[in-house]
């Protein structure tokens, strides 16, 4: 995608699986990059760049995946851009990416590629009730790379393809984000847990397992129609 330098970023660190979190930093403190922000279960999330921790929410907060724990600013410089087809289809994978600023510096790999942070709502003791991101990322460029503020990049994000899955065309499944349903020949619904997508076939990651049959009409979920 084609975008433009700018400073400063605020970007969200994201849970990477069901749990309590609990943080190890708080608002304010200056955190550098490899520093563990806290913990969700037995997964720890790192900062990955020197950055200020400008919100976190509140302790022992039971989180689903992907719920955005902690804010960060990075003074630095950013390439921002909208990541929601690509979000669609793989989820909040990790990203990677690299840039190249417009006769300027580049190819050259971003420090991270990270949801931006669109408002954080403070509570009780510095601590942050909500966190809200977009469907903008940011690359954050690497401070030793010369660049200003208004130069013309181009930015390309990738994610790590996932192969040898078990998959259903997305026309018989309901639903799209994490749980789903299918139906069975004999009529029976199975409750079924959901992936990556690549638009037309929809990862199963539970409920059912290779070489299951299903109906090619999904599950009736008006409840209306009951």
């Amino acid at each position: 995608m084609k975008t433009q330098v700018g400073a400063g970023v605020d970007f969200a660190v994201l849970a990477t699986k069901v749990g309590v979190f609990v943080p190890s930093v708080e608002s304010g403190q200056r955190v550098e990059q490899g520093t563990v922000l806290g913990s969700v279960e037995d997964r720890q999330l790192v900062s990955p760049v020197g950055a200020t921790v400008v919100s976190v929410i509140a302790a022992r907060t039971t989180v689903p995946a992907n719920y955005p724990v902690v804010t960060l600013r990075f003074d630095g410089f950013g390439l921002t851009g909208d990541l929601s087809n690509l979000v669609a289809t793989v989820g909040n994978a990790p990203f990677a990416g690299k840039f190249q600023v417009t006769d300027g510096v580049g190819p050259t790999d971003c420090s991270g590629v990270v949801p931006l942070a669109s408002d954080a709502s403070s509570g009780a003791e510095g601590q942050s009730s909500t966190i809200s991101v977009s469907d903008s990322y940011a690359c954050l460029i690497p401070t030793d790379s010369l660049v200003r503020a208004g130069q013309s990049a181009i930015l390309v994000v990738t994610a790590q393809a996932r192969n040898d899955v078990a998959s259903l065309p997305v026309t018989a499944v309901a639903g799209r984000l994490q749980k789903g349903q299918v139906r069975r020949p004999d009529g029976t619904v199975v409750d079924v847990g959901l992936g990556a997508t690549d638009g037309a076939r929809i990862e199963i990651t539970s409920g059912l397992k290779a070489g299951a049959a299903v109906s090619a009409t999904p599950p009736d979920l008006d409840p209306q129609s009951k």
